[in-house]
C-alpha cells in the first residue's frame, strides 16, 4: 500500500510502521529485479565501505563497489568523511529481508568531464603523505561531480617548508594545477616554475638543440644555463662522444664567461630540476 492523500492517517499511526517499511522494501525489490539505477546519499563511513540511504532505507556500498578506486584502503579511510552527504547512483545487487540488508553496486557513475586549468587553484583532500610530497584528491573542489581527481604535490613545489611539516592526511588544502605528468596524473604545487619539471613540459625539449649560456664560477669552472635560466650539466661521457671525448674536454676548457653555445638536450634530471646536455662539436680537421 503506497502513501496517498487518502490513507495518510494510516501511516501516521506508529503501529503501521511495518507496513510502511514493507512498501519501501517492495520498491527496492522491484528496482533490484529490473536493475534500475537509484540515487543514494552517503550517511557515514564504515570499516570497508559506506552506510547510505536509498529509497528511504539504509544500505551499504563497499569501497570495492564504489565509482572509483584508490591504491590502498588507507586512501579510502582518509577521504571517507569528506564524502558524507554526497549523492551518487547505483544498482541493487543483493537484498535480504530478515534483517533488512541492501547491497549497492555503484561502480558505474556518470561523472562530468573535468576541466582543470593550468595555473588555477583548487581545493583538495590529502590522502597520503610521503617523503616526496602529498597525494591529494581534487574531486572535493567539484563536489565529487567529476569523481576522483588524484594528483601529487611534490615537496619541491612548496612555497613554505612549514606546510610540508604541518599538513596532515584528511586536511583540506588549496593548491595550484601545474599540468599532467608522464603518467597523466595531475601535477600540483605552488611554485609554477618547479611544476614544469613535473608535468612533462620540460621533457618536450629532449632531442632539441638549444642556446646555452656559459657562466664561469669562482672556481674557474663553467656552468650552463639553457635559455639563460635553466640549469644544466655537460657530462663528457664516452656514450655521448664515442670518438670525441678529448675534443669535447678541450672545447669546455676554452669556453668564456657569457659565451653562448649550441647543445642538444639529452635528458632531464628530475632530482635537480636540470637538463643534461651534449655539445654540438665537429670532429677536428685531419
Amino acid at each position: 500500500m503506497g502513501k496517498t492523500a487518502e490513507n495518510i492517517e494510516y501511516y501516521l499511526d506508529s503501529k503501521n510502521d511495518k507496513d510502511y517499511l514493507q512498501d519501501l522494501l517492495l520498491n527496492i525489490k522491484e528496482a533490484y529485479k529490473n536493475q534500475t539505477k537509484l540515487t543514494f546519499r552517503i550517511v557515514k563511513p564504515k570499516e570497508k565501505g559506506f552506510l547510505v540511504k536509498v529509497g528511504g532505507l539504509f544500505a551499504f556500498v563497499s569501497f570495492n563497489h564504489f565509482g572509483w578506486s584508490y591504491p590502498s584502503i588507507e586512501f579510502w579511510r582518509n577521504i571517507s568523511n569528506s564524502l558524507i552527504g554526497g549523492f551518487f547512483s547505483g544498482k541493487i545487487y543483493q537484498v535480504e529481508e530478515n534483517p533488512i540488508s541492501i547491497q549497492i553496486d555503484a561502480k558505474e557513475q556518470e561523472f562530468e568531464n573535468r576541466n582543470l586549468i593550468k595555473g588555477s587553484k583548487y581545493r583538495g583532500i590529502i590522502l597520503r603523505k610521503t617523503k616526496y610530497g602529498f597525494f591529494v584528491d581534487l574531486g572535493l573542489h567539484f563536489n565529487w561531480k567529476c569523481g576522483s581527481i588524484l594528483g601529487l604535490i611534490h615537496i619541491s613545489t612548496f612555497l613554505k617548508e612549514s606546510d610540508y611539516k604541518n599538513w596532515k592526511v584528511g586536511n583540506e588544502v588549496e593548491t595550484v594545477f601545474q599540468g599532467y605528468n608522464e603518467n597523466n596524473q595531475p601535477a600540483l604545487g605552488d611554485i609554477i616554475e618547479r611544476g614544469k619539471w613535473r608535468n612533462g613540459e620540460m621533457e618536450k625539449l629532449i632531442g632539441t638543440v638549444q642556446k646555452v649560456t656559459v657562466s664561469i664560477n669562482e672556481s674557474g669552472k663553467p656552468e650552463y644555463y639553457v635559455s639563460g635560466e635553466h640549469k644544466a650539466t655537460v657530462p663528457i661521457k664516452k656514450e655521448f662522444y664515442p670518438n670525441l671525448r678529448t675534443t669535447a674536454k678541450k672545447y669546455t676548457y676554452r669556453l668564456k664567461d657569457g659565451e653562448i653555445i649550441d647543445c642538444e638536450i639529452i635528458k632531464i634530471n628530475r632530482k635537480k630540476d636540470s637538463f643534461v646536455l651534449k655539445l654540438q662539436i665537429e670532429p677536428p680537421m685531419s
